[in-house]
């Protein structure tokens, strides 16, 4: 499995970000190298901050994020499940996700993965993923 892992970009108040695109093609983040296999995101350190996921499609149909529900307490609000995020072509979405909804051990956790982790798949092999991070007072 060729499970991607995505690193978290923790925003400071007030302060300018480095570039965030990636390449000549101003995609935003990670590639998700094998969208079946999916990807993990690691909040350790992060999990008293505002979580945003940022989406972008680069294939030619819109490749479906589905973001799967935690496996592990304290997600308490596992039992609301999946939510899926529909991406049309060339599309780009953001979404702030609770992570008592999607906190688990991630995808191939038994390959090390830690148990604070936020996983998702996609239905294709183009969409890139980037992480925020911003305090919890904004």
């Amino acid at each position: 499995m060729a499970i991607t892992t995505v690193t978290v970009t923790d925003l400071t108040l007030n302060t300018e970000t480095a570039d965030l695109n990636t390449a000549a093609l101003g995609t935003l983040g990670t590639e998700i190298a094998t969208g079946a296999d999916g990807f993990n995101v690691d909040l350790s350190g992060h999990l008293d901050k505002k979580i945003t996921f940022i989406f972008t499609d680069q294939g030619g149909t819109g490749d479906d994020v589905t973001m799967v529900a935690g496996n592990r307490p304290p997600s308490q609000r596992a039992d609301l499940g999946t939510t899926v995020i529909t991406m049309d072509a060339s599309d780009t979405r953001a979404v702030c996700l609770e992570n008592a909804q999607f906190l688990g051990r991630g995808l191939g956790w038994s390959t090390g993965n830690h148990e604070q982790n936020m996983a998702g798949t996609s239905a294709g092999d183009n969409t890139f993923v980037l992480v925020l991070a911003t305090p919890r007072d904004l």
